[in-house]
């Protein structure tokens, strides 16, 4: 009962306090949801945010979660100056990872542990669903209709109506015949 109220005051705080947050009609934020930057973040309507998430962004960065979609406790999202875009309908197991910003090796051997970076966008589509334990790397397109499995990790793009799995994340079966 506590922990209900806490959520609701928590997500009536950030829609009324915080101009840069857009919070949809009937949307969750659990008040353990961790925002360094309150800004440039959409919520469309009936969006649950559940416990232990923690968002990281710039002020530019910018996070948008379409109508009922959810995000299961223990996400992490590493956005900095990126976009992380999720669909309608989406489903996010929980411990997911989405990184825009990550390591990346280097050809040169003297910088392998240093600065280098790959940075990119996310784009997750509608009715997606993603399972427990995911990262998602930078630059990647999860299109419609897609599922992939626990444990994966992905880069690139995802198909349509298709079930990707594995590290990394390869096409396992044709879940719907697209035409």
């Amino acid at each position: 009962m506590i922990k209900t109220m806490l959520t609701r005051l928590y997500t009536l705080a950030l829609k009324y306090l915080y101009p840069g947050i857009r919070i949809g009609d009937k949307c969750r934020i659990d008040y353990r949801v961790e925002l360094n930057k309150k800004s440039n973040i959409i919520l469309k309507d009936n969006t649950s945010l559940y416990k232990n998430i923690t968002i990281y962004k710039d002020d530019c960065g910018r996070l948008e979660i379409g109508h009922s979609s959810h995000i299961a406790p223990y996400g992490y999202f590493l956005i900095e100056e990126q976009q992380i875009s999720i669909g309608d309908n989406a489903a996010i197991g929980p411990f997911c990872s989405f990184f825009c910003v990550t390591n990346h090796i280097s050809e040169d051997p003297n910088k392998l542990h240093t600065d280098t970076y790959q940075k990119g966008t996310i784009v997750i589509g509608n009715n997606v669903f993603i399972g427990a334990h995911c990262v998602i790397l930078p630059n990647t397109v999860v299109e419609d209709n897609a599922v992939i499995a626990a444990n994966s990790t992905v880069k690139g793009v995802i198909k349509n109506g298709w079930l990707y799995g594995g590290n990394p994340a390869q096409p396992l079966k044709e879940l719907y015949k697209n035409g």
